[in-house]
């Protein structure tokens, strides 16, 4: 993960950059979700391009993190812990989330398969849980992927010469007035969409990218420790047919068994994720 290498900027013109995002209160965009449900009516096979053809040349069997379904199946991943909240709350919806593994580390140390994130298989391109085009369970902690939208990710996870505004953003009606305002310096980016989402959508934008960054630092780091040795480079047909036989184990679950982390470690970190602390944190260094 990659955080852009900004040119250095004059401070003459950066401030002038900067007073003409920011402009006045009353005049600052703010995003309003127009509760129409589209975001949510159509969620299977939806990844950003640039995303899509890293999962398809390097996702299915040459990385330590396996994709267990075609991308044209996948709906969006939820993390472990959200996946457990859906399984609750589908029962108080009057749902069937059809909650599924959708990525895995097959460990050749204990024979496990490792679920870092699942999806929903849901009957339709729909969200299960959406209900005469609203959310049913909006009033909770909604994963993380339906927190950020309308973003993909935040201005954080970026390749360096990648253009900052590329695939940050979702599809979504409501931003039409917000999209031609959003300035191109990295620090003034950050600032704009600090205040245009009082939604706290850009904050998860953010929080999202930190966890998975999170994630690909700890497999690294129990691959080196040889906590986990991931079975890479063979036939992707063969490895689905060891995950599906395989005694599977969630992610989180997998850091206390191992020792990685205490069980209280473990709900302190979430509830970390869960507060966006360390989004509130990286974000407050540019407002």
């Amino acid at each position: 993960m990659h955080i852009p290498i900004q040119s250095e900027t004059p401070k003459c013109q950066k401030s002038k950059i900067f007073e003409h995002a920011r402009k006045s209160a009353s005049d600052l965009p703010t995003f309003k979700c127009n509760a129409c449900g589209s975001c949510c009516s159509h969620i299977r096979g939806i990844v950003p391009k640039e995303d899509l053809k890293f999962v398809k040349e390097h996702a299915f069997g040459k990385l330590p993190v396996i994709q267990l379904v075609p991308v044209e199946q996948m709906t969006f991943p939820l993390w472990d812990w959200e996946a457990k909240r859906f399984e609750e709350w589908q029962h108080d919806a009057d749902v069937d989330a059809r909650i599924k593994p959708l990525r895995a580390i097959l460990d050749l140390n204990s024979n496990k398969a490792i679920i870092l994130n699942y999806f929903m298989d849901g009957l339709t391109d729909a969200c299960p849980f959406l209900k005469d085009s609203k959310c049913s369970i909006y009033h909770t902690k909604r994963a993380y992927v339906c927190r950020l939208f309308p973003f993909n990710r935040g201005p954080f996870m970026n390749s360096g010469g990648m253009n900052l505004k590329e695939g940050m953003f979702g599809e979504c009606g409501a931003m039409e007035h917000i999209l031609p305002q959003v300035p191109d310096d990295f620090d003034e980016i950050v600032r704009f969409l600090s205040e245009a989402f009082p939604d706290e959508s850009f904050l998860n934008a953010v929080q999202n990218d930190i966890v998975v960054e999170w994630a690909n630092k700890t497999i690294i780091g129990l691959m080196r420790k040889k906590i986990i040795n991931p079975a890479m480079g063979k036939d992707y047909g063969f490895l689905l047919e060891r995950i599906k036989g395989a005694e599977k184990i969630d992610f989180t679950d997998f850091l206390v068994e191992s020792g990685n982390l205490t069980e209280t470690e473990k709900k302190e970190l979430i509830n970390r994720f869960d507060s966006n602390a360390d989004a509130e944190e990286k974000i407050r260094k540019y407002v």
